[in-house]
């Protein structure tokens, strides 16, 4: 099975989102939090990404919701926190200081 045009565009805007995401996310918020909010950012990449391609369908948004998903998470744990990139934006965006762990 290939891969649609749909599930490839999820994918790469779930690899490079995970900094837009840290302009939002708040350094003092708990584990939880952030992966609900991966969660939605995800489902809005996969409803987007089907509905821009056309093929906005039940099977095809769900697919691209997963694998946006999964390309956030890869990238945010493999590129982004481990560069410092994501976690500097968090802490400048935070409208209360935070100290660098």
């Amino acid at each position: 099975m290939h891969p649609t045009d749909a599930q490839l565009w999820a994918a790469v805007l779930g690899y490079v989102l995970p900094p837009v995401v840290a302009f939002v996310v708040q350094p003092r918020w708990s584990g939880a939090v952030k992966g609900w909010l991966m969660l939605g950012v995800a489902t809005a990449d996969g409803l987007g990404t089907t509905y821009f391609a056309g093929d906005f369908g039940g099977k095809s948004v769900v697919t691209c919701t997963l694998t946006a998903a999964l390309a956030i998470g890869i990238a945010y744990h493999t590129v982004w926190k481990p560069s410092g990139i994501a976690p500097a934006i968090e802490r400048a965006t935070s409208p209360t200081p935070v100290r660098k762990a």
